[in-house]
C-alpha cells in the first residue's frame, strides 16, 4: 500500500494575539468537522472500516490489493480575554473516502483488517501528535516554528512505520508478520484507553 498523507491546517490569527504576552494552549482531539468539504471518516475508537468506504479508483499499476488513504489534520484559532492569549488546536484523524480504493476481488476480511491497521496507525501518530503537543513549551514568538517542527518529526515517524508495516507484513502477504503487526497495533491502540 503506498501512503499518502495531506494536511488540513486552518490559521486564524487575530491582530490583539500578537499585542498579548501571556500564551495558553488549549489543545483538543475532535472526531469531526462539519467545515471539511472532502468526503471523510473521522477516527472513532471502536469503529472500523468497510469495503463500502474505499469509493477512489484502483490504479491498475499498483502492487498493493487496496490503499487506504489517511491522515491527521489541525486547525488553530486564537482568543484573548484579560490580556491572556489562548491558543486552540484541534486535532483530527482522518480517512479520504475518494482516494482510498480497493481492487476488484480483493475485498477480504483478512485485506480489510491490514488496512484498518494504516487508519489505527495514523490515529496512534494523531494522539503522539497531540502528547507531543501538550509537552511543548510556547511564547508568541515561537509557537508557530514549534507546531510545525512537532508536526514535521510526527508525520515522518508516520510516514516510517507506515511503510515499515507494509514491507515487514508485504502488504498482508507474509500471515505471520501480519498477526505480529496486529498484535501490537492493536495492543498500542488499547494503551489510549488507558491514558
Amino acid at each position: 500500500m503506498k501512503k499518502y498523507l495531506f494536511l488540513f491546517v486552518v490559521a486564524v490569527i487575530s491582530a490583539f494575539a500578537t499585542r498579548t504576552q501571556n500564551l495558553a494552549v488549549e489543545i483538543n482531539y475532535v472526531a469531526s468537522d462539519p467545515t471539511v468539504l472532502k468526503p471523510v471518516i473521522f477516527y472513532t475508537p471502536g469503529v472500523v472500516l468497510k469495503w463500502d468506504d474505499f469509493k477512489g479508483k484502483p490504479e491498475k499499476n499498483s502492487d498493493a490489493a487496496a490503499v487506504t488513504n489517511a491522515g491527521i489534520g489541525f486547525k488553530m484559532s486564537f482568543h484573548s480575554k484579560d490580556k491572556l492569549a489562548t491558543l486552540n488546536i484541534k486535532i483530527d484523524c482522518n480517512f479520504s473516502i475518494s482516494d482510498s480504493w480497493v481492487k476488484k476481488g480483493m475485498t477480504t476480511d483478512y485485506i480489510l483488517m491490514h488496512e484498518q491497521h494504516h487508519f489505527d496507525i495514523t490515529y496512534l501518530y494523531a494522539m503522539k501528535f497531540m502528547h507531543d503537543l501538550k509537552t511543548a513549551s510556547y511564547t508568541m514568538s515561537n509557537y508557530s516554528k514549534v507546531i510545525q517542527k512537532i508536526y514535521y518529526n510526527n508525520q515522518t515517524a508516520l510516514l516510517a512505520m507506515q511503510n515499515q508495516y507494509d514491507d515487514e507484513t508485504k502488504h498482508s502477504q507474509i500471515n505471520a508478520m501480519q498477526e505480529i503487526w496486529n498484535k501490537k497495533i492493536n495492543n498500542e491502540i488499547a494503551a489510549l484507553s488507558t491514558q
